[in-house]
């Protein structure tokens, strides 16, 4: 027998769900409740690391970076945005959700979930994204009546079922993403930075102008991001930051483009690599156009490499408006996945 939500949104032993689980499958003892932190970090790692093996995901968690994305934020509750779907005591499926203001003006409302290798197919996964759009329409009931909202997912080109789901939920792709790689860190070019300009060593009291280029350079970009303290808070305790493979580019006395790389080392164990990433390559605006964002690249790479990595990864919007994809073939990145981004109407 099913257990579902009952009509007052309750399930036994559980406490308040709202809103309650919209058609659930008919699977024998599958149950619904809440995500219980810090308890169900664990096995949530594995689930979604499982999801990802399954779908050739090249991506691997760690408990502790799971357990870091999991604190709360004033864009995304764990303790009401999230829930668990499990049989026996074993979680086969979970779904969340946030919301982010865009750079058009607008609000998207993020939907996202898994579903374990052997249950799927059952209906389990459209359950758990109709319970996820609902909640997603709460919120976006108490915000302002005059922004645009929309729900928004990713996923990556080879995750057919997430895919197929979605678009038979009248979701529709509306921008693409690839992860570009450099499959070695040898004879890496030096790129000069032009006269007044110079890369200095990262320090902790940097923090907080690092994160102010972040936001400000990516303003201009597709989509949105985070600005909140919540999420500089959660830059601070990112269990891979490392400011020692940081790239910064000074110029009278402030930072004016940076790269914030890291080494994932959970996931490069658990794939076998050793692979650096090349992350948030930011430059604002009144300095674009002066070679420094392929000189920052370069510079990231040799740190990647003095650190041991010899291949590095970055993720780029595929319509990027300021030539990344150029300056990226360029410095020997090619293409070797792809995503896609989408949305619908809230």
């Amino acid at each position: 027998m099913t257990e579902t939500v009952r009509p007052s949104g309750v399930v036994a032993g559980v406490g308040e769900v709202t809103p309650a689980v919209p058609d659930p499958p008919a699977i024998d003892a599958l149950r619904f409740r809440r995500l219980l932190r810090p308890d169900d970090v664990a096995e949530l790692t594995e689930l979604e690391n499982l999801c990802y093996a399954a779908d050739r995901v090249p991506e691997r968690l760690a408990p502790e970076e799971l357990a870091n994305w999991l604190a709360p934020t004033e864009r995304r509750d764990p303790d009401r945005d999230m829930l668990v779907a499990e049989v026996g005591g074993r979680m086969i499926g979970m779904t969340t959700g946030g919301w982010q203001p865009d750079n058009d003006g607008g609000r998207n409302y993020g939907t996202w979930g898994v579903v374990h290798p052997d249950w799927r197919r059952r209906g389990l996964g459209g359950a758990l994204l109709r319970w996820t759009e609902a909640r997603r329409r709460e919120v976006g009931a108490s915000h302002p009546a005059d922004v645009v909202k929309r729900l928004e997912s990713w996923s990556f080109d080879q995750e057919a079922g997430r895919n197929a789901l979605l678009e038979a939920n009248g979701y529709m792709p509306v921008r693409y993403w690839f992860d570009m790689e450099r499959p070695d860190l040898d004879n890496i070019p030096y790129v000069a930075l032009p006269d007044g300009f110079e890369f200095r060593p990262a320090r902790e009291e940097d923090a907080r102008e690092v994160w102010d280029v972040e936001t400000a350079a990516f303003r201009d970009h597709f989509g949105g991001m985070d600005e909140t303290e919540d999420a500089y808070r959660q830059q601070l305790s990112d269990p891979n930051r490392d400011i020692s493979l940081w790239a910064l580019v000074w110029h009278e006395g402030r930072i004016v483009g940076e790269s914030l790389n890291r080494i994932k080392r959970a996931e490069n164990e658990a794939l076998g690599v050793k692979r650096g990433w090349v992350i948030a390559v930011a430059v604002l605006a009144g300095f674009r156009r002066r070679g420094l964002g392929r000189a920052i690249v370069a510079q990231s790479l040799r740190q990647l490499r003095d650190a041991g990595m010899t291949s590095a990864r970055l993720g780029v919007d595929a319509e990027n408006p300021h030539g990344a994809l150029g300056i990226y073939e360029g410095l020997g990145f090619s293409v070797v996945e792809r995503g896609r981004i989408y949305r619908k109407p809230l």
